[in-house]
């Protein structure tokens, strides 16, 4: 009897199979009991694809990002742009300027969460008055007359403070501004809305917030006004709804799906067919548990979880499953031919849903909050679907009454046949396949060289969806919606009101302004300028700095006495710290990261006197999340590759036949990576898990088809008879897990984001690549390597 780590494994698990079947009302009960206690917990997760998600708070940019929200304010904002599309005067046509007003007011009153709103008719404006300004409302009061808010429209066009702000260069677009009082980084007790409805995302910022203004905007009395709504909280609320709608479509069609792929490809009993689903629904919802009770939340992460779940949980149940069928047709009873199954492959799937959670597990190296969350509860899930189908699986297996055998196949023919097929190609062709092999994955070699990491977020929804298609309009019109925050401390009180100071921060914004993707900036500088251009009856040759501090801190002086509260947008209320607020357009995070490095060099070799500089904003998070997947994809991938060739050589009891595994598992990885870098295709924050999910499904594979080799060849003494009995024995149960495989993740081509869609499409095609290298390349290698020892009487010795 082998002593072998895998020979062990098996004995034990034919022994727990007779245990559970024993104990049919314990295991069922036991089960119950998980599923309530799942239920409840999963009652409590909350869904959220904000920066908190992706970042943990002791993250040192993430700190930075949090210190410059609690100096200054929440920078999240709703952006509506508009237009009527029937005036002449465009945002100025008098009716339409009233309905603005009104919606202005609407919007103020009745959006929660909201701090203010600046349109055309609240924006603060500044008015010279002789020796004095006047702060105040552009609009006090609507015009009376048409040709009066033309007048009006002229002033406003000839302050550059407003362009490209509230109005477009052309005069045929605007826009209203909501500050929100919440950001995407508050805890979860500060962003409930009506504390009586609990957690339920509708009664969350921004989904709450963002779904006002979309009733408000709908009412008749707005009727003739074309509204296209971005900005954070449409963003933030866009991926929650996908998310929820991707959900609600996507898991129940996976099961869907893997119960008909079940039932066309193999011939399962009824029991047969629900104790899968059974188990990949328990083990979902026990990852909904656990993530309510440790406090994760849903996010664009676990939106593929499901699905995996699902797919890893049928894949192993198929080869329990079709091992207890064949056994079945040989006329064993129900509760000898599952025992006999499990003993026969439970140590394989044992090794497998080890090798594929610790392919989870070292993704919890990441920076990246969310990701490092989601390596540990997909883990958690796949070793829940492992235990539950060596039990709960058991009980549905082995309960009924045992029929006759029938003699029938036990899977459609067309898949006997490929295998078949596969076998006599492979004992046929063994250098020939080996060739082929060794080419493909040298060509994918250099294809991972040309691989790059980026991602932009407004790429991320397909065209379709509404948020991406009025983002791409505001930015068209209006410029940049995303932000790079820029903060300066003088470390004094009133040190920005040195002329030198403001003039370095004007220096920058015409450099930055100057630059590919900046479509405009703000700062205290912008304000200073308008109030110079005012005192001096409004010359527009006056819109400049002023050279004298003390005139500088007068016009401040008198701006503040005047009523001037928007200033503080961009200044400590000390005068000591300033702001400038670069709107980028949304582009790839490589396009961000250049930006920055240039400014930084600008700011090295141009530094602003008396001034630490630390730089912050949405803008710098995306560049800060590109090197975080940069970092995992070294440090996780490194460790996924050399923790799996560990556990097979320890299991197999041999660094020869471990390290002969590893090829086929690696092979799927490179050569999806390797057509990423071929076609320009990037690595982003999701699209990195593809080695991860692929190594772990390539492994349970592999490892099933490893293990019936060495058994065939310890029977047989022969490569050839062990790789083609081999083949024929496991090889229908690779080809149907392939298939589920692929018809479960071709449901992500469903949803509304691109980077899932996408996602889905390359991990089927590693998935396939995975087979091909199980079916053809593995049993070459072995053919020509004979990992196993010599042959007796062929390469023994004499």
């Amino acid at each position: 009897m082998s002593n072998k780590l895998v020979d062990r494994t098996d004995r034990a698990f034919e022994s727990l199979a007779a245990w559970a079947i024993n104990h049919r009302a314990i295991v069922a009960i036991f089960c119950l009991i998980l599923l309530g206690g799942g239920l409840y917990f999963s009652s409590k997760v909350v869904s959220d694809n904000s920066l908190d998600a992706y970042f943990d708070r002791s993250d040192s940019s993430y700190k930075a990002y949090i210190e410059y929200l609690d100096e200054f304010l929440s920078d999240e904002v709703g952006y509506i742009l508009y237009r009527v599309p029937d005036s002449p005067h465009g945002p100025f046509d008098l009716e339409a300027m009233r309905k603005i007003q009104l919606l202005t007011e609407r919007l103020e009153s009745d959006v929660p969460f909201v701090r203010d709103v600046t349109s055309l008719t609240s924006t603060e404006f500044i008015r010279a008055d002789e020796d004095t300004i006047n702060v105040g409302k552009l609009m006090r009061r609507v015009p009376p007359t048409q040709e009066e808010l033309l007048a009006l429209r002229d002033l406003v066009m000839s302050r550059p403070l407003y362009v490209d702000y509230l109005i477009d260069k052309t005069g045929q677009y605007a826009a209203i501004i909501l500050e929100m009082d919440k950001s995407s980084v508050d805890l979860l007790d500060d962003i409930i809305y009506d504390p009586e409805k609990g957690t339920a995302l509708d009664n969350l910022y921004p989904q709450v917030s963002d779904a006002a203004i979309r009733t408000i905007i709908a009412s008749p009395e707005f009727d003739g006004i074309e509204f296209f709504q971005t900005g954070d909280v449409a963003m933030n609320a866009a991926y929650n709804n996908v998310f929820m709608q991707d959900s609600s479509v996507g898991i129940p069609l996976t099961f869907l799906l893997l119960a008909v792929f079940s039932l066309i490809l193999f011939r399962a009993s009824l029991l047969g067919l629900l104790g899968p689903l059974a188990v990949v629904i328990l083990s979902v919802v026990l990852v909904a548990g656990f993530m309510g009770l440790f406090g994760w939340v849903l996010g664009m992460f676990f939106g593929i979880v499901p699905t995996l779940i699902s797919g890893v949980g049928v894949a192993q149940s198929v080869h329990i499953i079709l091992e207890y069928q064949r056994r079945l047709a040989q006329g064993n009873s129900r509760a000898d031919a599952v025992q006999g199954a499990i003993g026969k492959v439970g140590g394989a799937c044992l090794m497998a849903a080890i090798t594929t959670a610790m392919g989870f597990l070292v993704m919890s190296v990441s920076e990246l909050k969310a990701l490092s969350e989601m390596a540990i509860y997909a883990a958690i899930g796949v070793m829940c679907t492992f235990v539950l189908s060596t039990t709960l699986l058991v009980v549905f297996l082995g309960s009924g009454k045992t029929k006759k055998a029938t003699g029938k196949a036990y899977v459609q023919p067309f898949v006997l046949k490929a295998v078949d097929w596969c076998a006599a190609v492979s004992v046929r062709y063994p250098r020939r396949l080996v060739a082929i092999g060794a080419f493909v994955l040298g060509a994918s070699v250099v294809g991972t060289t040309l691989l790059k990491v980026d991602f932009n977020f407004l790429e991320e929804f397909k065209p379709h969806v509404e948020w991406r298609k009025h983002t791409e309009i505001v930015e068209q019109v209006m410029g940049g919606v995303l932000s790079v925050v820029y903060i300066f401390d003088t470390q004094r009180a009133d040190g920005i009101k040195d002329p030198e100071f403001l003039k370095a921060i004007e220096a920058l914004q015409e450099f930055s302004e100057a630059q590919p993707f900046v479509q405009n900036s703000f700062s205290v500088a912008d304000l200073q300028k308008d109030i110079n251009r005012s005192f001096h009856g409004d010359n527009p040759e006056f819109y400049r700095l002023a050279d004298d501090q003390q005139l500088i801190s007068q016009y401040f002086f008198v701006y503040e006495l005047s009523g001037g509260k928007e200033v503080y947008d961009f200044v400590s209320h000390d005068y000591a710290k300033a702001v400038v607020e670069l709107r980028v357009k949304m582009t790839d995070s490589r396009n961000l990261k250049k930006l920055l490095s240039d400014i930084d060099n600008y700011l090295e070799q141009n530094p602003v006197p008396g001034a630490v500089v630390k730089k912050t904003g949405v803008g710098l998070m995306w560049v800060k999340m590109a090197e975080y997947i940069s970092h995992t994809q070294i440090v996780g991938y490194s460790l996924i590759f050399l923790g799996v060739a560990v556990i097979l050589c320890v299991a197999f009891g041999s660094i020869k036949v471990g390290m002969l595994s590893m090829i086929p598992n690696i092979a799927p990885v490179l050569v999806v990576m390797g057509v990423m870098g071929w076609l320009d295709m990037h690595l982003d924050y999701v699209k990195l898990l593809l080695a991860t999910i692929a190594i772990g499904i390539a492994v349970d594979d592999t490892i099933h088809l490893m293990i019936n080799l060495r058994r065939q060849f310890l029977k047989t003494g022969n490569y050839a008879q062990a790789v083609d009995l081999a083949l024929k024995d496991v090889g229908p149960a690779l080809m149907i897990t392939t298939i589920i495989l692929i018809g479960a993740f071709s449901c992500y081509l469903l949803s509304s984001m691109a980077i899932i869609s996408s996602f889905g499409l390359l991990l089927s095609a590693a998935i396939l690549v995975a087979l091909l290298a199980d079916l053809l390349f593995m049993p070459a290698l072995v053919l020509l390597t004979k990992p196993f020892g010599p042959e007796p009487g062929v390469d023994s010795p004499r």
